[in-house]
């Protein structure tokens, strides 16, 4: 009975060997794994064959076929670690059930970052029976099981089994934990990792949140830097176990492959960023916080590639920074701390944890340590102690911090006395030097004013009135008057870029450049130009001047040029018609190629025709509402007043402007210029022109009558009161003659001529002081002027000073030797 029972075990044990090899028959290379119910969790890491495909291109039927069958090798690692590859790899196990039941099983590819994982279910035959798909390429929702992990349902049937292949490809690193699970075992495993993980999270988020509140009470940058970096450091370990993209971003595909580099960049940045203020890096070790600055700049380079550079490249470039970043912070810290600073010892112990994490973690990125559970959860554990430990440290800071300030507060009371009195000293320097500053400021702009020509102004039938304003007690506007060859005058409104005492200054270069153009230039072209090269020559900054220049002939002919200025206004004498004259030109003092630009334009004013020069603040200025006066308006306001003299016109338009802006503060310098033909000129040129030629005729009394017809339009002509000063020289009416003649010297002070007929008058009407004076006055504006030197002599004799009339004398001797009057004269002197 003992060898019957035995024979049948032997038979028995026989056909199961038989069977078995039957039905591996075609896999005969394939690793082996028997299951049945006493299963519970086993790694897969030396159960396995792999095969590194280096094309990446090979299909499960070649796979399967007898070639490349044999390339297999058996895995020597419990967690294979290939860092980052461009290939491909193949993984091939069997799995047997010698039970009369099916056993369900999970296999579980606990590595969240592999692009594409497919798995083969053959029958070990070369048939592929079924075929799953799964990868961080795919949405979350797409996986058979919702875990961070990637993990597979599977089912042996009783007595029997499958043979496994699966291709793995990945840009991320190459990482195979395969481990097989019982799913009750899985299940309770999952729960247990879940609720490690959530108190893991779950405490760095109470951290962050506690040193947020910290930050807005303290308002110490410190927390508000331990808060961005460990927001940071939340979401990059998130990801890096999968937590993220299964509950954050399930369905971002592209953003869970790519966020590992931004987020371990940003990480970076505010880690270094907390250490340089947490251990005060600028003040105790300058030389090594520029290291620190540098990496974080590089850091921040690095950031916009992250999002689609080369994932490989990127994630090596970080670990690079990471592992610098360590090298240099640690002896920094130890350095830091041995000086005395006491709490940068939490820092030395925390960050040397984490520290020891991120090299571990990146040995086991690039393969050169094994993947296994200490590796893998290396970066939780040292983190964990580094969110409580800097916490306790910036806690330590604030006491360390507190005790100081009590150290200082010992001899505060003394050294706020001291501050105080050396502030009170301070300020009252300040306030000393202000009051110098104004009264510069006062003194500058009464300067500039007083460079500005007096208005109204009157000249051959052209009126000229002006408002000038500026913003502070100095401004960047100005407007001048020029008197130019032949009888031409010409006008000017300018505007200096800036404000205050650099666009005084600046329009002072501009006035005296002006000045100088015109004496050899009389249209605006050449003038622009000659201006243009003068102030590039002075101004050597980015600073420029605008400018409309006029020139106006007797006879009322225009010639303007515009060198980036507002454009020039006209209303014609019937009040209706609006003109706008304007030229290409750029602004003075900027480029020597502006200079090809300048052109003038040229027109005709006519009796009663207005034109109107402006700068930008007149129309920019603003109200209340915060809207601006503009041209419209301005324009309008031409129109509206065109009925009202010249001088009237002017208050009005200015006081409208001023109702408009209210007590708004102005913002720009302001200027206006108006310029008329006087409509009554026309009838005064005749009455003038015909007392001139009865003058030149020699009937004196009725060229008096046609020019005080003249004065009776314009009192302030000059040449009417030059000509009228002449009749009343002729006829006579020597103290009319003066009067006259002097109020045309207002004006034109350095005419000798006139200054002698002065003296000539004075000395007729026996007046002989004064008539020295005058003719004095003649012979020093002209040297050679023997007339005046004769009348000098004369009336020196009248006054009974003969030795002082001899000079005279001979002076006129010296400019005409044979002058018979100062040799008479030089006779009586010596008899």
């Amino acid at each position: 009975m003992k060898s019957t029972s035995r024979n049948r075990v032997n038979f028995a044990f026989a056909m199961m060997i038989i069977i078995g090899a039957i039905f591996f028959s075609g896999n005969a290379g394939a690793a082996k794994i028997e299951v049945d119910h006493e299963i519970k969790s086993l790694p897969l890491g030396r159960q396995v064959e792999l095969f590194e495909d280096k094309s990446g291109k090979l299909t499960v039927g070649e796979i399967l076929s007898g070639e490349n069958s044999a390339k297999f090798k058996p895995s020597i690692s419990n967690n294979p670690s290939f860092g980052y590859t461009g290939s491909a790899y193949w993984v091939r196990f069997a799995v047997n059930n010698w039970t009369g039941d099916q056993i369900d099983w999970y296999l579980e590819v606990a590595y969240p970052h592999l692009d594409l994982i497919e798995l083969y279910v053959t029958d070990g035959k070369g048939t592929v029976l079924d075929k799953r798909t799964a990868g961080d390429g795919f949405p979350f929702a797409m996986r058979e099981i919702n875990h961070r992990n990637f993990v597979f349902k599977l089912k042996e049937p009783a007595r029997g089994g499958h043979e496994y292949l699966m291709r793995i490809k990945s840009t991320g690193a190459m990482n195979l934990h395969l481990v097989m699970w019982s799913p009750d075992e899985f299940n309770d495993w999952k729960s247990i990792v879940q609720i490690v993980l959530g108190m893991f999270y779950g405490a760095i988020l109470v951290m962050i949140i506690y040193n947020l509140f910290l930050f807005f009470s303290i308002r110490d940058t410190s927390f508000l830097y331990y808060v961005l970096y460990y927001s940071f450091y939340f979401i990059y370990q998130m990801s890096l176990v999968g937590l993220a993209f299964q509950y954050l971003w399930p369905d971002q595909v592209w953003w869970h492959n790519n966020n590992l580099p931004v987020l371990i960049c940003g990480t970076l940045f505010f880690a270094l960023l907390f250490s340089r203020k947490f251990l005060d890096t600028p003040g105790h070790l300058p030389f090594a916080d520029r290291f620190l600055k540098i990496i974080m700049v590089a850091a921040l380079v690095i950031l916009p590639f992250s999002f689609f550079g080369n994932y490989q490249v990127m994630m090596t470039a970080m670990m690079i920074l990471s592992v610098i970043s360590a090298l240099i912070l640690f002896p920094v810290s130890i350095r830091i701390y041995i000086s005395g600073y006491l709490p940068a010892r939490f820092y030395v112990i925390a960050w040397t944890a984490f520290w020891i994490g991120t090299i571990v973690y990146s040995l086991k990125m690039f393969s050169l340590i094994p993947d296994m559970f200490a590796t893998r959860w290396v970066q939780q554990a040292t983190s964990m102690m580094e969110v409580v430990l800097i916490s306790l440290g910036l806690a330590d800071r604030i006491n360390y911090m507190k005790k100081e300030l009590e150290d200082l507060n010992v001899n505060l009371e003394s050294i706020v006395e001291a501050r105080t009195r050396d502030l009170d000293k301070a300020l009252k320097e300040k306030e000393k030097k202000d009051l110098e500053i104004q009264m510069e400021y006062e003194l500058t702009g009464n300067l500039q004013k007083g460079f500005l020509p007096p208005v109204p102004y009157y000249f051959e039938g052209i009126k000229v009135d002006a408002f000038y304003r500026s913003m502070g007690k100095v401004g960047g506007d100005f407007y001048d008057i020029f008197h130019m060859k032949g009888g031409y005058i010409g006008i000017l409104v300018a505007d200096a870029s800036g404000h205050g005492m650099p666009a005084a200054f600046l329009t002072a270069l501009a006035k005296i450049s002006f000045d100088e153009a015109i004496q050899s230039c009389l249209f605006p072209a050449d003038i622009l130009r000659q201006v243009n090269n003068e102030l590039i020559t002075a101004i050597k900054t980015d600073d420029f001047v605008t400018a409309f220049f006029v020139v106006i002939s007797p006879a009322f002919e225009v010639f303007y040029g515009n060198a980036s200025h507002q454009k020039a206004i006209v209303l014609r004498s019937d009040g209706r018609a609006i003109e706008e004259w304007d030229t290409n030109g750029l602004f003075l003092g900027a480029l020597e190629e502006a200079n090809d630009m300048y052109a003038e334009g040229q027109d005709v004013l006519h009796y009663g025709d207005r034109l109107v020069m402006y700068s930008d603040g007149m129309i920019d200025a603003k109200n209340g509402s915060n809207e601006s006066f503009g041209e419209t308006r301005f324009k309008n306001l031409i129109k509206d007043t065109a009925d009202l003299p010249l001088q009237e016109a002017k208050d009005g338009m200015i006081a409208e402007w001023d109702r408009f802006t209210g007590q708004m503060p102005q913002t720009d310098d302001a200027t206006m210029v108006i310029i008329e033909i006087d409509p009554a000129y026309s009838r005064l040129f005749e009455y003038r022109d015909r007392g001139f030629k009865l003058l030149s005729e020699k009937k004196f009394d009725e060229a008096i009558v046609e020019l005080k017809l003249a004065l009776e339009i314009n009192g302030m002509d000059e040449k009417t009161h030059l000509y009228l000063g002449e009749c009343y020289l002729k006829n006579g009416s020597f103290e009319k003659s003066v009067e006259h003649l002097q109020q045309y010297l207002k004006n034109n002070e350095v005419d000798a001529n006139v200054w002698f007929h002065i003296a000539d008058a004075y000395y007729k009407n026996g007046n002989y002081a004064m008539a020295y004076k005058s003719a004095l006055m003649a012979s020093q504006l002209r040297n050679s002027f023997t007339d005046a030197l004769a009348v000098c002599g004369h009336s020196l004799m009248k006054l009974g000073n003969a030795a002082e009339a001899v000079k005279f004398w001979n002076r006129i001797l010296a400019y005409d030797p044979g002058n018979k009057t100062a040799k008479s004269e030089l006779e009586k002197c010596n008899a």
